[in-house]
């Protein structure tokens, strides 16, 4: 029977749950920062270090849509074990890459491991504590951020462009934390595991199979991929490149161009932890659509600056404005798909996906054609203002 008190053991496992998001985020934002040692290990250019991020993205899309069909099929405390545990190996081999295309085949699982926590955690929230989503899903996407913020700090610590070999050290870090989270969620898991709808799955893999693309057959779900893709693109752009254009445009060294990003997320963290009183005096459509445009405007400042200093302020603002708008679209699509959580969250994967297989490749292509990443940055700042043009416009609440 499911229950809505937090006793010891939900507490343990919704502290595993964040720790989880942490691990996930490692993947998603790690390449940026690392960009300069992984390009002078193997030698390739921005077009294909952005690949790199675009065949991550291959893997994560391709599970994205599995689960959107498939998800509800399966016990997703389990699915995130599994995902956690993908990670970690992943993290452990990635030293045996000695060439460039063993290095993208291995990303394509780190991809599969990053939506398998992602989505099925979402959906685990929604389903296992419905009257605290809206606390709990701004505080589990806040651990994306604490790991966003950490990220780039561990690669500068521990990597550097001078010692290419020191490539692998951030992924040794990630095999350690990956696996340790791993286990203890999967035993948080199983203690709360009869209180959950995970007790009894036959009648969601009956609904799931009887109408396994139910949601897709809709016009809102194709309007909120639409969306996702576009806001994503812009959050893709900036983790993916910002730190190598603010390198370039303003002449700092690398630990610098990293700490733009760690400013980045340490605001968007702050808003991730106060969002909830925001929805509770703001819509999420209104909320999405009225901040992003804020945030767009915060970049565009930053775009133009030349001032290190001036830039740490605006990128702080602007991932504050951004902080709670990955949270404000899955409560968007739970609202319109109240009975299918798992493809619900699959939706903002989708995105994800969409934006990581095609932003750090086109991005980086431009710039070599550019001189740099200003057009470029400019392009995916233009994606978030239409992001929450089409929410504010195109979007209806329930009544």
């Amino acid at each position: 029977m499911l229950t809505e008190r937090i006793t010891a053991k939900h507490g343990f496992f919704i502290l595993m749950s964040f720790l989880s998001y942490i691990v996930m985020s490692i993947p998603y934002t790690i390449h940026g920062p690392l960009a300069p040692v992984t390009m002078e290990l193997y030698g390739i250019s921005a077009a294909q270090q952005g690949l790199i991020v675009t065949t991550q993205a291959a893997g994560a899309l391709g599970t994205a849509v599995f689960i959107a069909l498939k998800g509800e099929r399966y016990n997703k405390i389990h699915a995130i074990a599994f995902g956690l545990f993908i990670i970690g190996i992943m993290g452990a081999v990635i030293g045996s890459a000695p060439v460039y295309a063993v290095l993208l085949v291995i990303v394509v699982a780190l991809g599969i491991g990053t939506v398998f926590i992602d989505v099925m955690m979402n959906g685990a929230i929604s389903d296992v504590y419905p009257s605290r989503k809206k606390t709990l899903l701004p505080f589990v996407h806040g651990f994306f951020t604490v790991g966003g913020m950490l990220v780039p700090g561990m690669v500068a610590l521990v990597a550097s462009p001078d010692q290419p070999e020191t490539f692998v050290r951030p992924f040794h870090v990630l095999f350690v934390v990956a696996l340790t989270v791993g286990i203890f969620y999967f035993i948080g898991g199983r203690r709360v595991m009869p209180e959950t709808p995970y007790i009894n799955m036959d009648a969601m893999k009956k609904r799931v199979t009887e109408n396994p693309a139910e949601v897709f057959k809709t016009k809102k779900a194709w309007l909120f991929i639409t969306v996702g893709f576009l806001y994503h693109t812009c959050q893709v752009g900036v983790i993916m490149w910002f730190p190598t254009f603010a390198i370039q445009n303003t002449g700092v060294d690398f630990a610098t161009g990293g700490l733009v990003l760690t400013l980045f997320f340490a605001g968007n963290l702050v808003m991730r932890f106060i969002g909830p009183l925001f929805l509770r005096v703001i819509s999420p459509r209104k909320l999405y659509a009225i901040f992003g445009a804020i945030s767009g405007a915060l970049l565009i400042g930053a775009i133009f600056s030349e001032s290190i200093t001036v830039i740490f302020i605006l990128i702080t603002a602007a991932g504050f404005m951004q902080g709670s708008n990955v949270a404000a679209f899955m409560l968007i699509c739970f609202e319109a798909f109240p009975e299918r959580s798992a493809s619900a969250a699959s939706i903002t994967s989708i995105c994800v996906g969409l934006s990581n297989l095609t932003a750090p490749f086109w991005m980086g292509f431009m710039s070599e054609y550019t001189g740099g990443f200003l057009i470029p940055m400019i392009m995916v700042c233009g994606c978030l203002f239409v992001a929450a043009a089409l929410i504010f416009f195109k979007v209806r609440e329930k009544r």
